[in-house]
């Protein structure tokens, strides 16, 4: 085998280890991340008490998935949790939150609604996904795919999204 043939396998299967190596960062950043004691994954009886009682949508079946997906809504918390089962009326799991104001509760790395841009680039600045956040607008920590969202408006923060944004 030449040197440029050698070369030319090397960087496929670099190509191809690549992706597999972001979705690892992502999913590491996900499986340490929370809101208060809010995690992907949790189950339905396992969350905390402090939410109070939700405000329940209809199950409905996400074609992208394949899952039945329940909104839970927390008005009066600024909480609101996609809940997850593999059949329509299951047993539930987190799939995604999203937190706006009067949320007081702060993800993994300290962050909550009126956070600063810059604390946000303190605490997740070295999973920054930049090619899919906006400075001034919105910071995607890990990817799109599956993250934390922060939305900004004034500098501050004002919605954060934990999960998987697009599949």
């Amino acid at each position: 085998m030449t040197l440029l043939s050698r070369l030319f396998v090397g960087l496929v299967w670099i190509g191809l280890a690549l992706p597999h190596t972001a979705a690892r960062a992502e999913d590491s950043l996900l499986e340490g991340e929370s809101l208060g004691k809010i995690a992907i994954g949790q189950k339905a009886e396992a969350l905390p008490d402090l939410l109070g009682k939700a405000k329940k949508g209809k199950d409905t079946l996400w074609g992208a998935t394949g899952e039945w997906v329940q909104e839970w809504k927390f008005k009066k918390q600024g909480v609101t949790l996609n809940m997850a089962s593999g059949s329509e009326g299951g047993a539930k799991t987190v799939l995604s939150i999203t937190a706006v104001s009067p949320c007081k509760l702060a993800t993994a790395r300290g962050i909550k609604i009126g956070s600063s841009e810059a604390e946000v680039r303190e605490a997740y600045g070295k999973v920054e996904a930049r090619e899919d956040s906006v400075p001034g607008e919105t910071f995607v920590a890990g990817s799109i795919y599956g993250g934390v969202i922060f939305t900004f408006k004034d500098g501050k923060v004002a919605k954060i999204f934990v999960g998987a944004a697009a599949e």
